[in-house]
């Protein structure tokens, strides 16, 4: 069974949603997009989308980075223009992000779905938390700037790592690592993740799709594990309302909006720790 016009419509509000969030209080597309894929998948009496409750977080996650990958491209290329991606330190990492981020599907595709949306929850409560607490600024521009190989591996394989293993982009772990260790200019530093997020990204996505390429338990319009249906329903919201919701940030205070969503982050990934850590503790103690 496919979505239901009312599931679909909903997805296209949501990407509306999950566009505007990005925009307004700078986080990241995937920490609003993934929940709502899970809640598109867990419940078929409404969507009409039947996904076997091991593979949900699978399909949450592999559909997340197909709307990440283009969205992630519009941003570098806007960046680009400008001339504020720093290739030099971009490259190396990506290119060990990209052998990392194959290495993470693999790992995804075999972990307990509780696993995978404890472990979702966790980054939630994070991300919340560094919403409330403000970023730090900091670092330093040109002279200070340093791209050396073990800067490079290291920042590349957790970055593709974690982008496949979550759905999510790798800007959370290559932000501190291009600000405190490779030192680049700050205003350099989202332009330069975003290059390094493409590339780990399109990866992750492109294996999703391989991997589960065949399975019989997906839903009809399914590429692999990737949902297409509920991807192209999110993907126009996640690319063009993030311009508005920038255009609302520099009218409204930004500070009120990250305090709110921070909050919001946190309940919504304790729920999650809270359902499926204890599901998967009991498992494994039973």
């Amino acid at each position: 069974m496919g979505m239901t016009p009312l599931a679909f419509v909903l997805t296209l509000l949501s990407g509306g949603l999950v566009g505007l969030v990005s925009g307004l209080v700078g986080v990241g597309v995937w920490i609003v997009m993934v929940p709502i894929l899970y809640a598109l998948l867990a419940h078929p009496e409404w969507s009409g989308v039947r996904v076997p409750g091991d593979l949900q977080a699978v399909v949450a996650h592999a559909t997340s980075l197909f709307v990440i990958v283009p969205t992630a491209l519009a941003g570098t290329l806007s960046y680009h223009r400008a001339g504020l991606v720093v290739w030099r330190a971009a490259l190396p990492m990506a290119a060990t992000a990209v052998l990392a981020a194959m290495g993470g599907v693999q790992v995804a595709v075999r972990l307990p779905a509780d696993v995978l949306k404890a472990g979702f929850g966790l980054f939630l409560v994070v991300s919340g938390l560094n919403l409330l607490m403000g970023q730090r600024k900091g670092g330093t521009a040109g002279p200070g700037e340093k791209t050396s190989v073990p800067v490079a591996v290291l920042g590349g394989a957790l970055v593709g790592f974690i982008t496949s293993l979550l759905g999510v982009g790798g800007g959370i772990v290559a932000i501190p690592i291009l600000l405190y260790v490779v030192r680049l200019d700050i205003k350099k530093v989202a332009a330069t993740s975003l290059g390094i997020v493409v590339f780990s990204g399109l990866t992750a996505a492109l294996t999703y799709g391989f991997s589960g390429w065949g399975h019989q338990d997906l839903p009809p319009g399914s590429v692999g594990y990737i949902f297409l249906p509920a991807g192209l329903g999110l993907l126009p919201g996640a690319v063009f309302t993030a311009r508005w919701g920038a255009r609302l940030n520099q009218r409204m205070k930004a500070r009120t909006l990250k305090v709110v969503f921070g909050g919001v982050f946190i309940l919504v990934g304790l729920r999650l720790l809270w359902a499926h850590g204890a599901r998967f503790v009991e498992a494994w103690a039973g």
